[in-house]
């Protein structure tokens, strides 16, 4: 299916400059994009190698140098499948530290402000920001992440494998382990997602996944008024989370719809409450509509989670008909359905 096909920085960067575009990169490519800014990606684009296609590595686009933001789209939607991703820095570390300033050390993948990005079957790794940001304050940008293994984006204040600005967006199917936040959303009422199917490893250096409030991002803390907002809605069930040292979930504010943490599989050992207690498996305000139930916890729980996603996928590949099967094309993505089947999850 592809149109064309990039083995270096100038064939990729020509490539992607080409609305609808599919473009090929080998598995034995190595394209280093090292200072590189915002190089725009056209509308529709599919960046595609071949990773988890018959045992496949994936072709590889890095940066060593901390560069914010290799690649912007504005509009259209944009597929990246089956690549490698690696950003410059896999360990943790803590810029402040030695006297700098996190922002000197920003190193991002791709920022996707179009209608809607499909990310699958990708290694997303070494992100001192993050290794994708969908959307913005203007641009409701839908995700559907799926199939990744995400880790080691560590660095303090930010490690994020997916900033998720704005849009309403469908996380499941990864493997996450080694981040600071494995998931994070940005504060905007219109910002929402839903989290299913994952397995978090064991390792982290904060919560996995969750909402910020505006006030945190946008104006110190909400000193110029912006509030405690803390995006649309969160839907977080049957996730498999393997780490005891930090909460699976924190939402910091005060969400437009709701916040839900059910049926999930967990290490730690009880669900969270409103007093923050930081051994508790969810943190959130006192006030917010957030409910938490249905978990399971311990390390038998770990692994009843993990035998059931085996058998959940199984049956979807099984199913000829199935909702992962018919949003597999490259194409526009709709995720606003979302909304009334979560309401409806727990």
């Amino acid at each position: 299916m592809a149109t064309t096909t990039a083995t270096d920085r100038q064939s990729l960067m020509q490539a992607v400059s080409t609305p609808d575009a599919i473009v090929w990169i080998p598995e034995s490519a190595t394209i280093d994009m090292t200072g590189s800014i915002g190089v725009p990606i056209a509308p529709n684009v599919t960046i595609a190698s071949n990773r988890s296609l018959e045992g496949g590595s994936g072709g590889l686009i890095k940066t060593t140098g901390y560069d914010n933001g290799l690649f912007m789209q504005h509009s259209g939607w944009c597929r990246i499948t089956g690549l490698r991703l690696h950003g410059p820095r896999f360990d943790q570390f803590e810029p402040r530290r030695g006297g700098y300033d996190e922002v000197d050390f920003e190193a991002l993948g791709f920022n996707l402000q179009g209608a809607s990005a499909i990310i699958d079957h990708n290694e997303v790794a070494g992100w001192t920001f993050a290794g994708f940001a969908l959307g913005a304050a203007t641009a409701q940008t839908s995700g559907w992440i799926h199939h990744n293994w995400m880790h080691h984006n560590q660095m303090e204040h930010y490690g994020y494998p997916m900033e998720l600005y704005n849009g309403v967006h469908l996380i499941e199917w990864n493997s996450f382990d080694y981040n600071r936040h494995s998931i994070a959303g940005f504060g905007y009422a219109t910002n929402s997602y839903e989290a299913r199917f994952n397995v978090v490893g064991p390792h982290a250096s904060l919560h996995s996944f969750d909402m910020h409030y505006l006030g945190e991002n946008l104006d110190h803390l909400g000193r110029t008024g912006r509030g405690i907002r803390a995006g649309g809605f969160v839907n977080i069930h049957h996730n498999v989370f393997e780490l005891t040292s930090y909460p699976a979930f924190s939402i910091q504010g005060i969400p437009a719809q709701f916040g839900r943490f059910c049926n999930n599989w967990c290490a730690q050992e009880r669900d969270g409450d409103r007093n923050g207690d930081p051994g508790s498996v969810a943190l959130f305000p006192r006030n917010a509509d957030v409910r938490v139930t249905g978990n399971k916890h311990g390390a038998t729980a770990v692994d009843l989670g993990r035998n059931r996603l085996q058998e959940i996928e199984s049956s979807l590949a099984a199913a000829e008909d199935s909702p992962r099967m018919r949003m597999a094309a490259p194409g526009p993505l709709d995720l606003s359905t979302l909304k009334s089947a979560n309401e409806s999850t727990g």
